[in-house]
């Protein structure tokens, strides 16, 4: 039995040997590696979002009155004047109202002249009665002028008679002249009173004349304001073009019904200029900082497959529009379209360019994403640090590594203003559009501008290894990273993968732009560069 048990080890310790081997010469052999060059030009890093044609100016046309549309004299792309007959209400009923409104107003007046009179005859009344009080008050002062005169020779007679001079008959007379003197004072007295009353009630009689005249002025005010009333409301079923323009819009049909009760319905919709309009796109929030006025805009519309139309950032508006928790902000791109090819509504596919770079050393992102499993590396390779990509001494960059090639960065390649966003690894919120270098969390598909940083891409030495290239890289169309320093040049190849193994199979699961453990620096962010 124990002799049994040593046999079957003996045969499972040949048969780990022999896999063992087999395994080891498998790996020995040469691997077929797939490949691409680098390449040297221009590199563009652009934001891509969809947007919507617009007029710049499109004005609502509608109605302030009620009625049927009698007529219609404008239609579909019928190109106005301002001050155009563009609809007619019917306005029967609205002259009516305006014949009504100047009988309204004629009656007000003939009023006002009625009232005109009456105030004439009672400041005529009143210089009468005045002439009649002065009149009295003059009889008043010969009465009793009568009256001191009838006295004097009263007390005469009466002293006579009481000397035994005069007689009887005389004084009885004087008293009677001198009675009748009084009475005819008292009666002018009463006169005066009568005339001063007659003053105060023709005065009384004026005041109502005035204040009737005062009345009819305010009723003439009133018709007046009704007659332009009905007037602006006859005038309103003239509805005409405010601006110059083509009709893109007709919302009414002769014989229809308009209700302007609460708002004014709207009849047709005016361009004002089709020969400039607008796109309005919605630009993520993570990108919105690399978008700056007067940055230059293309985009395509599907009515014209090929063409690339062009235009300038006008505004970037500050509202944010939130979406399910996605902020973006609507910028504005002003366009020219003087062959007027362009139509309000259809959908635009922008692209804006916010970095760009000329004669640049491009990288194929597929090699920067290429990690080879360990077993391909040389020695000396195996050193490096699997989620830095780093030496492990310090994790630090050493200059020295950078003798060949171009050997240093120049800022003035940077032709836009600082890059933000990215292609780069698709670990930012919306996905990435590729590549495993900085930046990425930008819309799939589309470039970003990306921190300078240190990668590691992998080139085949004279005896067919691999061998490890230390590149600075920064900007990205999605397709290929600008290499800002290394030893690396136009049509130098480069390792992107494996034949026969699918991309991140067998490769370094920790290696930046792969998932497992994604490294913080290819998040995506909004970059800049580090000076």
């Amino acid at each position: 039995m124990k002799k049994l048990k040593w046999l079957l080890g003996l045969i499972l310790l040949i048969a780990a040997l022999g896999l063992a081997g087999f395994t080891y010469y498998n790996r020995s052999k040469k691997a077929d590696f797939l490949t691409a060059k680098v390449q040297k030009g221009d590199l563009e890093s652009a934001i891509s979002a969809t947007g919507s044609l617009a007029a710049v100016v499109s004005v609502a046309v509608g109605s302030q009155v009620s009625g049927n549309i009698a007529n219609l004299y404008a239609d579909y792309n019928s190109v106005v004047k301002k001050g155009q007959l563009v609809a007619q209400i019917d306005p029967a009923p609205f002259q009516t109202r305006v014949d009504q409104a100047k009988a309204n107003l004629d009656s007000a007046k003939a009023q006002v002249t009625n009232a005109e009179v009456g105030v004439k005859k009672a400041d005529l009344d009143i210089a009468n009665a005045e002439l009649n009080v002065t009149n009295q008050k003059a009889a008043v002062v010969r009465a009793q002028s009568q009256v001191n005169d009838a006295k004097r020779k009263q007390d005469l007679q009466a002293k006579m008679f009481a000397q035994g001079v005069g007689t009887q008959d005389a004084r009885d007379s004087a008293q009677a002249v001198y009675d009748q003197a009084v009475a005819s004072l008292e009666s002018a007295q009463a006169q005066v009173k009568s005339a001063q009353a007659n003053l105060e009630s023709v005065k009384a009689q004026k005041q109502v004349a005035e204040t009737q005249k005062i009345t009819a002025a305010a009723q003439v005010a009133t018709a007046d304001a009704n007659l332009q009333n009905a007037q602006l409301d006859l005038d309103h079923t003239r509805i005409t073009s405010p601006v110059n323009g083509v009709v893109i819009a007709r919302n009414m049909d002769v014989g229809q019904t308009v209700q302007a009760s609460y708002s004014a319905p709207q009849l047709f919709s005016i361009a004002q200029d089709l020969s400039k309009m607008h796109v309005e796109t919605n630009i993520d929030e993570s990108d919105i900082s690399r978008v700056q006025v007067e940055q230059d805009a293309s985009f395509t519309v599907d009515a014209y497959p090929g063409q690339t139309f062009h235009g300038t950032v006008m505004q970037i508006r500050h509202s944010p529009n939130n979406v399910q928790n996605v902020i973006t902000y609507t910028v504005v791109i002003e366009v020219n379209n003087p062959d007027m090819k362009l139509f309000p509504g259809m959908t635009a596919n922008v692209r804006l360019v916010t970095d760009h770079l000329s004669a640049v050393v491009k990288i194929p992102s597929a090699a920067l994403r290429f990690r080879p499993p360990d077993d391909l590396l040389p020695a000396d390779a195996k050193t490096t640090d699997k989620k830095t990509g780093t030496g492990k001494a310090d994790g630090k960059i050493d200059p020295s590594q950078f003798k060949g090639g171009d050997g240093k960065f120049d800022p003035s390649q940077f032709k836009g203003r600082n890059g933000g966003g990215g292609g780069g690894g698709g670990f930012g919120r919306n996905g990435g559009g590729g590549g495993g270098f900085g930046g990425g969390g930008g819309r799939g598909g589309q470039g970003g501008g990306a921190r300078p940083q240190f990668q590691t891409v992998y080139t085949l030495d004279e005896k067919g290894q691999l061998k490890p290239e230390r590149i600075r890289t920064g900007i990205s169309d999605g397709n290929f990273v600008a290499m800002l320093s290394g030893n690396l040049k136009e049509g130098d190849v480069l390792i992107t993968g494996i034949e026969g193994v699918r991309s991140g199979a067998n490769q370094n699961k920790n290696a930046p732009g792969f998932p497992g453990q994604p490294n913080n620096q290819f998040k995506g962010g909004r970059g800049g560069l580090p000076f």
